[in-house]
């Protein structure tokens, strides 16, 4: 399709109840109705298919006060996923929007969490009393599947909880207590299957089994918060009531054109402003971050970014610290927005700031110029120098051409340069017999994988850019928590189990044999033996030099055992990795990382991300001459690392 944006339709399906008989929410249908209208202000055509609850004023009645055919039941909401899966072509935008209660069940399939057991979408079952219907995970995921399998652009918004532990008798938290009748009620469709394919393409060289998010490559889901924590309503000075994230969501799109963003930028500057205002909840992204937010985005090209907050006193707050490699000395950048740019959504002059203290997950900035009063600071800032990126000096072979070029440019990557004078390094640059710049490790071996560098077809610049690519692998694989042993890092345990029951440890070599067909390799199992909720986050570091998020989500929350809750304290997942189609004609065996970090407070770890080498980087190379909820006191973090090798007999 030559020209996507001139031919492509918009959908929406908008849910938002209020009028449940037990526990009646106030903000959903303003929610949604809020969407709608900034929905048809900005998209002509859009298809829009709305369903509200609102509670009647008259006390006798249980009913909304829509029409029913309105209503937001489990029959009309399914039937138009199924319609517009039906009408909708290959490149379409589906965008959903839940406004409402949600709920939590015991694990029911083999795509459950079962750490944190199933959710649901609390709907309407469509009768006179507004009894209600669970809309279950799974059975969701078979209508997202649907339209996935068509080539449609899904957007999921999720503005409700699913944690059992927080229902209360407070008004303002959407949640409702799962209750077992209902489930008898309305028995799950054996028939109903996700079906084998369910966990996305296969070209990952290490992946997930399939859960409920189905192909996490065809959407996106933004959730309002982890299952442990509660999704609440906030009352505006006028009175006027929202869900947390109905609210901060429409304002971001309002504010930075969100349509031309991908779901990254937006999680991203959701963060900072749920942190800004203290919010007791953190938004969650799954899916394909790089995703255009119901829109086409400029590029598919993610550059890494991090969030930022302006804390009380007006200091700058980086939400990434030594857990990340950040440093003491490390400049950022970001962009200003005056009042009149704010309005507008364009960008202002950029801001450069240093790292002036670094904690475990946050660090403080400093700005290097003053930044005028009547400036606001975006959400989201980008790394410009990496002071930990000198801890792997590169050694410079003496007969390398264009040799005065070579230093300034490694430099200008955060990269410390060794002349070939003894002293210890970590790569070594040099040429060869075939003129082909190679890269060597420190023990003398060629490092493979690496894209062909002839030396009539490569500039230093390219050659430099290989070096800070491999300089940001090493420093994630050397990621770990130096400090003693202390009581956070005995509050859980990480271990993978083999397919046969062999146990490995942290640091033990995992040795698996290649099998394309078979469903999972091992089990990655985490075991929460503390009182206080742990933040995992899972990357492979594979063998063509990519780090890539394996969970496919901000994280995962694996909270206490609690038994009249149900939370397992155990979180487990399949995983399988194969050696690449690209490595098999010259190399019968690969060797992967499994990477897992654990958190006492929810982060981000994407500015540790890398795509494999060869794949196209977006780059903002910009001279230096240019222009808190209460966070958690305690910054708990671990970095462990599996090695896996998987060979062809």
């Amino acid at each position: 399709m030559d020209d996507q944006r001139a031919v492509v339709t918009h959908y929406a399906i908008l849910i938002g109840i209020n009028a449940y008989q037990d526990k009646p929410l106030k903000g959903c249908v303003r929610d949604v109705q809020n969407i709608k209208t900034y929905l048809e202000g900005v998209l002509n055509p859009i298809h829009i298919q709305m369903f509200t609850a609102t509670e009647s004023a008259n006390p006798e009645s249980s009913s909304p006060t829509e029409d029913p055919m309105l209503w937001p039941t489990y029959h009309n909401v399914t039937s138009a996923l199924e319609k517009i899966t039906s009408s909708a072509k290959t490149g379409d935008f589906v965008y959903i929007h839940y406004s409402g209660h949600g709920t939590r069940g015991e694990p029911c399939s083999e795509f459950s969490n079962n750490s944190t057991g199933d959710l649901a979408l609390v709907l309407l079952d469509g009768g006179k009393e507004s009894h209600v219907r669970y809309l279950w995970g799974p059975r969701l995921a078979i209508s997202l599947k649907a339209m996935v399998d068509k080539g449609l652009v899904v957007t999921l918004v999720l503005d409700c909880c699913f944690s059992a532990s927080v229902y209360r008798r407070d008004p303002g938290i959407r949640f409702l207590p799962y209750d077992a009748e209902v489930d008898l009620k309305f028995p799950l469709d054996p028939e109903k299957s996700l079906g084998d394919g369910a966990g996305g393409p296969a070209s990952r060289d290490a992946s997930m089994l399939p859960n409920w998010l189905i192909n996490p490559d065809g959407c996106a889901i933004l959730v309002a918060c982890g299952p442990h924590e509660e999704a609440g309503e906030l009352k505006l000075e006028d009175e006027r009531i929202h869900g947390a994230l109905s609210y901060f969501l429409l304002g971001i799109l309002n504010e930075y054109n969100g349509f031309s963003k991908n779901h990254k930028d937006m999680y991203d500057r959701l963060r900072a402003e749920f942190r800004k205002y203290r919010l007791h909840q953190n938004p969650v992204l799954y899916g394909n971050k790089g995703q255009g937010f119901f829109g086409h985005t400029n590029t598919k090209i993610i550059t890494p970014t991090v969030p930022i907050t302006e804390t009380r006193g007006s200091s700058l707050e980086l939400q990434a610290g030594q857990a990340h490699g950040v440093c003491d000395g490390d400049q950022f950048f970001v962009y200003l927005l005056s009042s009149t740019e704010a309005d507008s959504g364009s960008k202002g002059d950029t801001m450069i700031a240093r790292v002036i203290r670094t904690r475990a997950l946050t660090s403080d900035l400093e700005p290097l110029d003053m930044t005028p009063t009547h400036v606001r600071i975006e959400g989201t800032t980008k790394a410009l120098t990496r002071m930990s990126l000198r801890k792997f000096p590169i050694r410079l072979a003496t007969d390398l051409p264009y040799r005065d070029e070579w230093p300034t440019a490694l430099e200008e990557r955060s990269l410390d340069v060794h002349n070939d004078d003894g002293r210890l390094f970590s790569f070594h640059i040099t040429l060869n017999t075939s003129k082909e710049y190679e890269i060597l490790d420190k023990s003398g071996q060629k490092i493979i994988n690496l894209p062909t560098m002839t030396q009539d077809q490569t500039d230093v610049s390219s050659v430099c850019d290989i070096m800070e690519h491999l300089a940001k692998f090493a420093l994630v694989r050397d990621l770990a928590n130096m400090g003693p042993a202390d009581p956070f890092r005995e509050s859980f345990s990480v271990k993978i189990i083999s397919r046969s029951g062999e146990i490995y440890h942290p640091g033990c070599l995992v040795e698996v044999e290649h099998d394309e067909e078979a469903k999972f390799m091992f089990e990655l199992q985490i075991e929460n033996k503390g009182n206080k909720d742990l933040f995992v986050y899972i990357y492979n570091m594979g063998s063509f030099w990519q780090i890539q998020n394996i969970l496919r989500g901000s994280y995962e929350v694996v909270p206490p055992q609690n038994s009249d809750q149900r939370f397992t304290g155990i979180f487990r997942k399949k995983l399988k990795t194969v050696v690449p189609s690209g490595m098999k004609k010259g190399h019968r065996q690969c060797e992967d990382i499994v990477k897992v970090f654990v958190t006492s407070q929810p982060t981000s770890f994407d500015l540790l991300e890398l795509p494999k080498l060869g794949d196209p980087v977006k780059r903002d190379r910009i001279s230096r001459a240019s222009r808190d909820s209460g966070s958690p006191s305690s910054e708990d973090w671990a970095a462990l690392n599996f090695p896996v090798r998987t060979y062809i007999k």
